[in-house]
């Protein structure tokens, strides 16, 4: 009887931790639709100019704070919304996300350019 007792207590204990994990933290919004596509909690809308790139069209518009390094521009944060642990910027033009740093992405008139501040899976 004290086994089944026993027993019984480790599954419900295992139960709430699984419970408990699968709720998000107070406070925190759940920014994902379905199980495997982020959404956005910001998104500015740019228009490409022929010739510059998406950080230099960025930058003519908003602040941007940015890091240069050897592969290019990381963005850390803009109008002073910052990247953090599970947060952070990425570029898109004309819906297709960006595969370079946005310093070296030129864009074209005509362009549609997306900042989306996403939530990272962990």
């Amino acid at each position: 009887m004290m086994k089944r007792h026993t027993t019984l207590f480790c599954l419900f204990i295992a139960m709430a931790i699984f419970i408990a994990c699968g709720k998000s933290e107070k406070g925190e919004r759940d920014n994902t639709v379905g199980t495997n596509q982020p959404t956005d909690s910001l998104i500015l809308v740019l228009e490409g100019q022929e010739g510059k790139s998406v950080l230099e069209v960025t930058l003519e518009n908003h602040k941007v704070d940015y890091i240069k390094s050897i592969d290019g521009s990381f963005v850390n944060a803009i109008d002073s919304v910052e990247v953090g642990i599970k947060y952070g910027w990425m570029y898109s033009v004309n819906d297709s996300m960006g595969q370079v740093a946005s310093d070296k992405y030129i864009t074209h008139d005509g362009d549609t350019v997306k900042w989306h501040y996403r939530k990272f899976d962990n």
